[in-house]
């Protein structure tokens, strides 16, 4: 494995963990709508976004195969 790809999966990583623990902060306080879930059924009230995010999360995770020479 090269070095960009283990710093990709590290970002990644790293990322997934600060927003699980801030999901976990904004969830032990007293506000309530905060959490990252509740944002996003917030927000997904338009369907523009809804819409936005599944085009996103479709060119990100369909499969993409490249001929090898």
């Amino acid at each position: 494995m090269n070095w960009p790809k283990k710093v990709t999966i590290t970002i990644l990583l790293v990322c997934a963990a600060i927003l699980i623990g801030w999901d976990i902060y904004v969830a032990a306080n007293k506000e309530s709508g905060d959490t990252i879930s509740e944002i996003l059924l917030w927000v997904s009230r338009h369907p523009v976004f809804p819409f936005a995010f599944g085009v996103i999360m479709g060119h990100l995770f369909w499969p993409q195969y490249k001929d090898e020479p």
